[in-house]
């Protein structure tokens, strides 16, 4: 894996570091970036807690509403409680329910002046504990975050957490809330939108601009939208996020019958080889690594199918363009078609920022990316960009020395092999500006 997601809707961010340090001890033994990301609960309704989960019937009636409204039907028909206190408001203007993402779908029957909704439902299932609601059509009138989310994100802060995911984004004003407030606390964590919402669809453009990522939460969006329109808004938002230089993370559902199974179906390796055509940054796992029963033979599953269809795209030499919008990417351009022209083994780019590398990624040259940096929050924040391997290398001395010294630690890592060829990019400080070098060279 590259990237570790923790989920706090259902722990916040204090209960879960036993866990992330123990991520964190690991990585200090292991060479290649690897980057922690904190999934933001934010805005967004659940049912209440029940002892055990609720049976439903097809055409069965039954209410939804706040706590306080259940106590009068108590022993009369089931009641489902709710954690959002405008939910009998907000939820006039829904075309339905769903739990759990569509596992369990409900006709709106009516709704009394109290906030009570009769609601019919339209499958036979259950309701457990903590069910996520979605109401398609309906504007949430809740606030983005809560305190529980600001919490969350100063706990983030504090413990250097490389990414944040922000849930049910709804414009760009909510990645400059949280921009601001990350600014105010001198931190580099970097900012992912999880679209999920028609909002966020509606808003893509300013969210974009805003964010330093994208996730394409592909479960809430095909509950909040019909699930026919989630391929294409997918591959245009992979497409966009590629023109503008950011990355991309597709997820949800990818392999999700391996929750239960060892062996995936083969339309879910059909997507997840989608994902990777498209040229997207990353592909996530859900449920079947949080809570699966067979959570390393998934991550290896997705490792296969990934590296087998970039090597059918690799020999098939099919080009994806996008647009270079700056000199670093017309560098990055450059150095790409040379190492093309030469069959090298990789292109190692020795960058302190990791704007370099970002840049090469961009263009999705199908040849291993090694980024070489002296700064530890570049090291994992490159873990999420596609193609890109970086390591942690001290810059003290000549360019040529740390040149020297980031090979070996390249080699040592089994990135780079002696007597390849390889493209090197490095910049040199120079009197108002820098110099960037294209070299082709050997590993020694």
């Amino acid at each position: 894996m590259n990237v570790a997601r923790f989920n706090l809707t259902h722990a916040k961010a204090e209960k879960q570091l036993p866990v992330v340090n123990v991520l964190k001890k690991i990585r200090e033994t292991h060479p290649v970036g690897i980057g922690i990301l904190l999934d933001i609960r934010c805005a967004q309704v659940r049912t209440g807690v029940v002892e055990k989960p609720v049976k439903i019937s097809m055409n069965q009636e039954i209410l939804f509403g706040v706590e306080k409204l259940a106590k009068a039907h108590k022993g009369k028909e089931v009641f489902i409680t709710v954690d959002y206190p405008a939910f009998g408001k907000d939820v006039s203007q829904a075309e339905n329910l769903l739990i759990d993402n569509g596992e369990l779908s409900f006709d709106i029957v009516s709704i009394s002046p109290s906030g009570v909704v009769r609601a019919r439902a339209l499958q036979n299932g259950n309701i457990g504990s903590r069910r996520h609601v979605n109401m398609p059509g309906a504007n949430i009138s809740l606030p983005t975050f809560t305190d529980a989310d600001w919490e969350d994100m100063a706990c983030a802060v504090r413990e250097n957490i490389d990414f944040l995911a922000i849930s049910f984004v709804r414009s760009g004003k909510d990645i400059d809330q949280v921009r601001a407030f990350l600014h105010k606390k001198k931190s580099t964590i970097r900012i992912i939108a999880k679209i999920e919402t028609r909002q966020a669809v509606a808003n893509f453009p300013a969210i974009l601009k805003a964010s330093d990522g994208i996730m394409v939460a592909r479960g809430d969006l095909g509950a909040e939208l019909p699930f026919e329109q989630v391929p294409v808004i997918q591959d245009q938002i992979v497409a966009q996020c590629r023109a503008a230089g950011k990355p991309v993370i597709v997820a949800t559902h990818m392999l999700e019958s391996m929750i239960e199974h060892p062996l995936p179906t083969r339309a879910e390796v059909t997507d997840v080889a989608h994902a990777a055509t498209i040229r997207t940054d990353t592909t996530m796992l859900s449920g079947e690594t949080a809570s699966g029963r067979h959570p390393l033979v998934a991550v290896d599953a997705m490792d296969r199918i990934l590296r087998a269809t970039e090597e059918h795209l690799r020999s098939s030499a099919q080009e994806s363009p996008v647009p270079v919008s700056s000199d670093a990417e017309a560098r990055a351009q450059a150095a790409i078609t040379l190492a093309r022209s030469l069959d090298a083994s990789a292109i190692v780019v020795m960058s302190k920022s990791g704007r370099s590398a970002e840049a090469l990624s961009k263009f999705r040259p199908m040849i291993p990316i090694v980024a070489i940096t002296d700064d530890a929050a570049v090291w994992s924040h490159l873990s999420l960009h596609y193609g890109v391997s970086s390591l942690l290398c001290s810059f003290q001395g000549e360019l040529e020395t740390c040149v020297v010294r980031g090979m070996k630690a390249a080699v040592a890592a089994g990135l780079l092999k002696k007597g390849k060829g390889i493209v090197l990019v490095t910049g040199t400080e120079i009197t108002g500006g820098s110099v960037i070098s294209v070299q082709a060279r050997e590993v020694r």
